[in-house]
C-alpha cells in the first residue's frame, strides 16, 4: 500500500510537472506569438514607409545631383580662395616690410612736421606783423586817397580856369580878327588913294614938281609904315593861333601877344 501511494504520489508529481510545462510551453509560444506578430506588424510599416522613401528617391537623387554641383562650385570657389590667400600672404609679407620702412619714414615724417611746426609759428608771426603793416598802409592809403580828392578837386578848379581863359582868348581872337578885317580894308583904300595920288601926281609932275615932293615923301613913306604894320600884325595873329592850339599853351604869352596886337591896331588907325 505504502509502495502503490508513493507510485500515486509520483505520478501525481509528474502528470503536475508535464501540466506546468505545457502550461508554460503555451505561455512561452503565445509570447512568441505575439511578439511575432509584433515584428510582423512593424515590418509592414517599415515597408510602408520604405515604399514612400522609393518614391522619394528620383527628388533625393535631383538634390544628390544638386548638392554635387553646389560640392563642385564650392571646391572652385576654395580653391580661388585658396589661390588668392596665397597671394594675400604674399602681399601681406610685402606689407609687413612696407610696414617697417613705414614706420623709418613717419619717424622722418615727424622730424619734418616738428619742423614745418617751427616754420608755421614764424610764418604766422610775420602774417601777424604784415597785417599790422597792412593796417597801418590802410590808413596812409586812406589819407593819400583824401588828399588826392583834394588835389583832384584843385586841379578841376583850374582845368576849368584854363578852359574859360581859352574860351576867352579864342573870343579875343575873333574879335581881333574882324578888327584886322577892317584894317586890311582900311589898308586897301588906302592904297586906292595912294595909287588915285600918284596919278595924279604924274599929271601934275610937269608944273608942280617942288610942292609934289613932300607930299609924295610922305605918301610912300606913310604906306611903307602902313605895310610894316600890316606885316607885324599878321605875324601876331599867327602867333596867337600857333599858341592857342599848342597843347602846352602859356596864358601869359597868350596875354603879351593880345596885347602887342592892341597896341598894332591903335598905331595902323
Amino acid at each position: 500500500m505504502a509502495s502503490c501511494s508513493k507510485s500515486k504520489a509520483i505520478m501525481v508529481v509528474l502528470v503536475g510537472l508535464f501540466g506546468l510545462l505545457c502550461v508554460g510551453f503555451a505561455v512561452s509560444v503565445t509570447e512568441k506569438y505575439r511578439l511575432q506578430k509584433e515584428r510582423v506588424h512593424g515590418l509592414e510599416r517599415q515597408l510602408r514607409a520604405g515604399r514612400t522613401e522609393v518614391l522619394k528617391v528620383p527628388d533625393l537623387m535631383q538634390k544628390l545631383d544638386k548638392v554635387e554641383a553646389s560640392k563642385k562650385e564650392i571646391e572652385g570657389t576654395f580653391a580661388e580662395c585658396s589661390e588668392e590667400k596665397e597671394e594675400l600672404s604674399e602681399k601681406l609679407s610685402e606689407l609687413e616690410v612696407e610696414v617697417g620702412s613705414f614706420g623709418a619714414v613717419k619717424a622722418a615724417v615727424g622730424i619734418q612736421i616738428a619742423g614745418l611746426e617751427t616754420v608755421i609759428k614764424e610764418q604766422q608771426q610775420k602774417v601777424s606783423e604784415a597785417e599790422k603793416n597792412s593796417e597801418d598802409l590802410a590808413g596812409q592809403i586812406a589819407a593819400l586817397q583824401e588828399m588826392h580828392s583834394a588835389t583832384e578837386e584843385k586841379f578841376k578848379l583850374q582845368i576849368d580856369d584854363i578852359k574859360r581863359g581859352q574860351e576867352e582868348v579864342k573870343n579875343q581872337l575873333i574879335y581881333y580878327t574882324e578888327a584886322k578885317k577892317i584894317s586890311d580894308i582900311e589898308v586897301e583904300e588906302k592904297k586906292k588913294i595912294i595909287q588915285e595920288l600918284e596919278a595924279e601926281l604924274a599929271r601934275l609932275k610937269s608944273g608942280e614938281e617942288t610942292s609934289s615932293a613932300p607930299v609924295e615923301t610922305r605918301t610912300a613913306s606913310q604906306t611903307q609904315w602902313d605895310l610894316n604894320l600890316t606885316g607885324e600884325l599878321d605875324k601876331t595873329f599867327t602867333l596867337l593861333r600857333e599858341r592857342i592850339s599848342s597843347p602846352t599853351m602859356s596864358l601869359s604869352e597868350v596875354s603879351t601877344l593880345i596885347s602887342r596886337a592892341e597896341h598894332t591896331l591903335k598905331r595902323l588907325k
